[in-house]
C-alpha cells in the first residue's frame, strides 16, 4: 500500500500542507497573543488613569467642600457658642451634599471641640492632639489629608480631610471631615477593565483601601509590590502563590501617593489567542481532511492509466505482442502510451523480419554444405599440381641469382665512375654559377656607381643654388634692417611731435612707442637671422667641398671596378671550355650505364619471375590447403548456422503478433 504512487502523492501532500497550517497557526497565535498583551497594556494604561481620575475626584470634591465650609461666616464669629449653633445648623444641609461624610468635626484651640452628628467623646478627649488638627495647624491654607484608617465604630475605610478656619490671617480652629472610601471601593470595584481583570487601590503604606478579597490587608512587603512602589507608573510580571502568571498595570495618585491599578491573569489575556489558535486547527483539520479528499480522487484519475500500462506491459512481457496501450490523456502519461504502442509496433516489425530472416539462412545453410563439400575434393587435386610448378620454378630462380650477382658487381664499377664524373660536372656548374652571379654582381657595382656619381652632382647643383638662395635671404635681411633703421627713426621723431603738441598728442606717443618698440624688435629678429644666413653659408662651403672629394672617389672606384669586369670576363671563356669537355665525358660514360643497366634489369626481370612464379606457387599451395580448411570451416558453420537457424525459429514464435 505503501509504494503505490498514489499513497505517496497523497501522503507528501498532507505533511506539507499540515506542516505549513501548524506553521502558519503557530505564528498567528503569538502574534495574536502579543498584540492582545500589547492592547490589554494600552487599555489597562488608560483605564488605571481613569480610576485614578475617578480617586482624585472622589476626594477633590471633598477637599473643595472642606474649603468652602472653612470659610463660613458661622465659623468665624468670636461668640463660641454662637459659632456652634450655626455649625449645627449648616451641618445638616451640607452632608446631604456630601453623604460620604460620616462626622464633621470644629475644633478650637481651647480644646473645645463640636461634632456633626453629635457624639459624646469625653471629657478627656483633646482634639488639638490629633493629627488632622496638627497637620491643619501646620499647612493653614492648604487641606491636610490623613492617612487612611479604619473607622473602629463601622469597620470601614475612612480617611480625614482637615483645614484651618482663618480670621484676620488668624487661625482660630480647624474644621475636618470623616469621608468614607466604601463609595470610592465600589466605584473603583464597578469599574470593567475585561480579561477578567481586578481593580485595587493601595494607599501610601501598602493597606489595600479596595479589592474584591485583599480588602484591609497591607501588601507592601509582596515582592510584585516593592516593585509597584519603587516607581510612579508601568507593568509588573509576576507569578502568585498558586504559581500562575499574572499581569500588574498600576499609576500613582500625586498627591496622596495611592497606587490605583489592576491585576490580570496572563491566562485570560491570552483566552483569545488560545480560541483563534483553536478555531484555525479546527479550520485547518477540515480543510486537510477535504484537501485529502479531493487529492485522492483526483491521483486516482491520474494513477488509473497507469495501471492499464502496468497490465499491458505484463501481458507483453509473456511475449503476447497483439495488446496496445488504450490511454487517450493528453499529458505525459498520454504521451508515454503513445510511444508504448509504437514500441510493440517497431517490435512486432524486427520479430516478422527475424522469422523471415531464419528461415532464409536456414535454406542458404544447407545449400552452403553442399558447395563446401565440392569445392573441398576440387581443391585436393589442384594442390598436387601447383607443388610440381613449384619446384621447377625454384630451380630457375638460382641460376638467375648466379648471373644477377655478377652484373651486379660490373654495375657497381661503372657507378663509381659515374659518380666521380657527377662530381666534377657539379663543380664545374657551380663554378660557372659562381662566376656569372660575380659578372652581375660586378655590372650591379658599376651602375650602382654611375647612379650616385648622378645623384652627387645633382645634390652639388642643388646646393649651389641653395647657396645663391641664402645669398638672396641675406640680402632682404638688410632691407628689413633698414627698414627697421627707419621705423625706429620715424618713431623718435614721432614722439617728439606728440611731446610737442602736449595733451593732445599723448595718444600718438603712446602709438610711436609701440611702433618703435616693434622696430627694435624686428632689427633683433632680423640680427638673428642674418647670424644663421652666415652659419648656412659657412655650413655651405663645407657641404660643397665634401661633394667634391667625394665625386673623386666615385671616379676612382670606377675605374677599378671597370678592370675587375674585365678579369671576370676573361675567367667566364676559360670556365665555358672546361665544362664543355666534362659534359663530353659524362655523356659517354651515361651511354655505358645505359647498356649495364639494360642487362641487369634483364637478368633482374628473369630472377624476379623465377622467384615470383615459385612464391606465387607455394602461397597458391598454402592458399590451396588454408582454402581447404576453410571450406571445412565453412562446412561446420553451415551445420552450426543451420542448428542456430532451427533454435532462432523456435524463440520467435514465442512471440504472437
Amino acid at each position: 500500500m505503501l509504494k503505490s504512487i498514489k499513497t505517496k502523492i497523497i501522503a507528501t501532500v498532507t505533511v506539507l500542507f499540515v506542516i505549513g497550517i501548524t506553521i502558519m497557526t503557530t505564528i498567528s497565535s503569538l502574534q495574536v497573543k502579543d498584540r492582545t498583551q500589547d492592547t490589554v497594556i494600552q487599555s489597562s494604561e488608560a483605564l488605571v488613569g481613569g480610576m485614578s481620575n475617578i480617586a482624585e475626584n472622589f476626594l477633590g470634591q471633598y477637599g473643595k467642600g472642606i474649603e468652602f465650609l472653612s470659610t463660613a461666616k458661622s465659623l468665624q464669629s468670636s461668640d463660641s457658642n454662637e459659632a456652634f449653633r450655626q455649625f449645627n445648623e449648616e451641618m445638616q444641609p451640607f452632608l446631604a451634599i456630601y453623604p460620604d461624610v460620616s462626622s464633621v468635626y470644629f475644633a478650637l484651640p481651647d480644646k473645645s471641640v463640636m461634632i456633626y452628628p453629635n457624639t459624646d467623646l469625653g471629657e478627656s478627649f483633646d482634639p488639638t492632639t490629633r493629627e488632622w488638627y496638627e497637620r491643619a495647624a501646620t499647612v493653614l491654607v492648604e487641606v491636610a489629608w490623613s492617612k487612611p484608617y479604619v473607622d473602629a465604630a463601622s469597620g470601614e475605610w475612612v480617611i480625614t480631610a482637615s483645614k484651618a478656619v482663618m480670621a484676620d490671617s488668624k487661625m482660630i480652629g480647624v474644621v475636618a471631615l470623616d469621608i468614607q472610601l466604601s463609595k470610592l471601593d465600589e466605584m473603583i470595584s464597578s469599574t470593567e477593565i475585561g480579561y477578567e481583570g481586578i481593580p485595587y487601590i493601595l494607599d501610601s503604606e501598602g493597606n489595600v483601601i479596595s479589592h474584591p478579597t485583599l480588602k484591609g490587608e497591607n501588601v507592601k512587603e509582596r515582592p510584585d509590590m516593592k516593585e509597584v512602589y519603587a516607581s510612579d507608573s508601568g507593568e509588573v510580571r509576576f507569578k502568585n502563590e498558586e504559581g500562575v502568571d499574572r499581569l500588574n498595570i498600576f499609576s500613582t495618585i500625586p498627591d496622596f501617593g495611592w497606587k490605583v491599578g489592576a491585576v490580570y491573569e496572563e491566562k485570560h489575556i491570552a483566552k483569545t489567542a488560545n480560541e483563534m489558535r483553536n478555531s484555525m486547527i479546527i479550520i485547518a483539520a477540515i480543510i486537510v481532511f477535504a484537501t485529502f479528499a479531493a487529492l485522492y480522487f483526483v491521483i486516482k484519475q491520474i494513477v488509473k492509466p497507469i495501471s492499464s500500462m502496468k497490465d499491458v506491459m505484463n501481458t507483453v512481457s509473456n511475449g503476447d505482442l497483439t495488446v496496445l496501450a488504450n490511454i487517450s490523456t493528453k499529458d505525459e502519461i498520454g504521451d508515454l502510451g503513445q510511444h508504448f504502442n509504437t514500441m510493440i509496433h517497431q517490435t512486432k516489425d524486427v520479430i516478422t523480419t527475424v522469422q523471415q530472416s531464419a528461415k532464409n539462412v536456414l535454406l542458404n545453410s544447407e545449400s552452403l554444405s553442399a558447395i563446401a563439400e565440392e569445392t573441398s575434393a576440387s581443391s585436393m587435386e589442384v594442390s598436387y599440381a601447383i607443388n610440381e610448378i613449384a619446384n621447377g620454378a625454384a630451380k630457375s630462380a638460382e641460376d638467375a641469382e648466379l648471373v644477377a650477382e655478377r652484373a651486379d658487381r660490373l654495375g657497381k664499377q661503372i657507378e663509381k665512375i659515374i659518380e666521380k664524373a657527377d662530381m666534377m660536372n657539379e663543380i664545374a656548374h657551380k663554378t660557372g654559377a659562381m662566376n656569372t652571379e660575380g659578372k652581375e654582381r660586378m655590372n650591379e657595382m658599376k651602375h650602382s656607381f654611375t647612379n650616385y656619381e648622378s645623384d652627387l652632382r645633382s645634390m652639388s647643383v642643388v646646393i649651389e643654388t641653395l647657396s645663391e638662395k641664402v645669398n638672396a635671404i641675406g640680402g632682404v635681411m638688410q632691407t628689413i634692417t633698414d627698414i627697421s633703421a627707419q621705423t625706429n627713426l620715424l618713431a623718435l621723431n614721432a614722439s617728439i611731435e606728440a611731446a610737442r603738441a602736449g595733451e593732445h598728442g599723448k595718444g600718438f606717443a603712446v602709438v610711436a612707442e609701440e611702433v618703435r618698440k616693434l622696430a627694435e624688435q624686428s632689427s633683433l629678429s632680423t640680427d638673428q637671422v642674418q647670424a644663421t644666413i652666415l652659419e648656412l653659408q659657412a655650413e655651405y662651403k663645407i657641404v660643397t667641398n665634401n661633394m667634391k672629394k667625394t665625386i673623386g672617389n666615385f671616379q676612382q672606384q670606377t675605374v677599378i671596378v671597370n678592370e675587375t669586369e674585365s678579369t671576370f670576363s676573361t675567367i667566364t671563356s676559360l670556365m665555358e671550355k672546361m665544362q664543355t669537355s666534362i659534359e663530353e665525358v659524362t655523356s659517354e660514360i651515361d651511354r655505358v650505364v645505359a647498356y649495364k643497366n639494360e642487362v641487369s634489369e634483364t637478368i633482374h626481370t628473369m630472377a624476379a619471375t623465377s622467384e615470383e612464379t615459385a612464391a606465387a606457387c607455394e602461397e597458391v599451395s598454402a592458399s590451396t590447403d588454408e582454402q581447404l580448411h576453410a571450406i571445412q570451416s565453412v562446412a561446420q558453420s553451415a551445420e552450426t548456422l543451420t542448428k542456430l537457424s532451427e533454435e532462432l525459429s523456435i524463440a520467435v514464435e514465442k512471440f504472437k503478433i
